[in-house]
């Protein structure tokens, strides 16, 4: 065999020893589909130093409190036919609040607190489960990039089943769902949003994780290309330039404890953001838990917002 082709094969495999193999890895473990299983099965020896695990008590409680409410499991299927699962509480209301979860999450996990909040506000409350997500169909997520065409399915769902005034309540990767579908709710019944703890692009979170974890740079180029190829999506795609391009009024919730999405990206998501708009960013509160750690001003701000928005 000729030299240039030894040498072309070895580095080859080179090429797909240390790069392409360890990027698929890193690709599956980040966009594969997630068991999002119920914060009471966490294995709480791995997670004992989790943030989530002083709040665990009150999220139960804020889940018991909601649960006890009347509510149905619903299904809805998005537009490229996935069957995609929600629970709904309906109390009759004219207003209808649709809340969405975070990457890796389940629905009660991230939201019991701004559930019960939303229903005892006099909302019907439509959880739902993401794709790719615990009872929701699809192999891989896209952390908010197609996710933004689920938010609009859901919104049609609930408006082919009598809601009169949407609320869409996204945290974390559901917050950047609701960004990036935001210029798309024109013509809709939606009247405003709330984005908690949402990010400014996938390519920008997973800098700041790969930083975090010491995870070599050249997997970000690397996801950046797997995901154009595999998923049809562009991880480099700002929230904050779907935001520059909607009408709908928005309330930004961040907390400045957030150790996984840091709160400089809602202050520039609300800066962009095309809408009338609010920020609040609850002292102490860490990622998607700013309920939970500053309640009182956290519901007072958003009782006032809603007043502007639901008669």
């Amino acid at each position: 065999m000729a030299l240039w082709a030894i040498l072309a094969l070895t580095a080859a495999g080179l090429f797909v020893f240390f790069l392409l193999i360890p990027a698929l890895l890193v690709f599956f473990a980040v966009f594969g589909k997630k068991k999002a299983v119920p914060f009471e099965q966490y294995d709480l020896k791995e997670f004992s130093s989790h943030y989530y695990i002083p709040y665990l008590g009150r999220i139960a409680e804020a889940r018991q409190k909601l649960q006890a409410y009347a509510h149905t499991g619903v299904t809805m299927t998005t537009a490229d036919g996935l069957r995609m699962y929600g629970e709904f509480y309906d109390q009759g209301s004219t207003r209808t609040a649709i809340l969405f979860h975070g990457i890796n999450a389940e629905m009660y996990t991230n939201l019991s607190a701004q559930g019960l909040f939303l229903y005892e506000s006099g909302f019907n409350v439509l959880m739902t489960c993401q794709r790719a997500h615990g009872k929701s169909e699809g192999r891989f997520t896209t952390i908010g990039l197609r996710e933004r065409y689920d938010v609009l399915d859901w919104v049609r769902y609930a408006e082919q089943n009598g809601a009169k005034d949407l609320l869409l309540y996204g945290v974390s990767m559901g917050a950047a769902g609701v960004a990036y579908a935001s210029p798309l709710l024109g013509g809709t019944r939606v009247r405003a949003m709330v984005i908690e703890s949402g990010f400014y692009s996938i390519y920008e979170q997973m800098r700041r994780d790969a930083y975090k974890n010491n995870i070599p740079k050249i997997m970000l180029p690397a996801q950046w290309v797997l995901a154009k190829l595999l998923l049809r999506v562009n991880i480099k795609e700002a929230t904050a330039d779907a935001l520059a391009q909607t009408g709908t009024p928005a309330f930004f919730l961040h907390g400045t404890a957030d150790e996984t999405v840091e709160y400089r990206w809602a202050q520039t998501n609300c800066k962009a953001c095309a809408s009338p708009k609010l920020l609040l960013l609850a002292e102490n509160a860490p990622h998607t838990l700013c309920m939970l750690e500053q309640p009182e001003i956290v519901k007072r701000e958003l009782k006032g917002f809603f007043e502007q928005y639901f008669n």
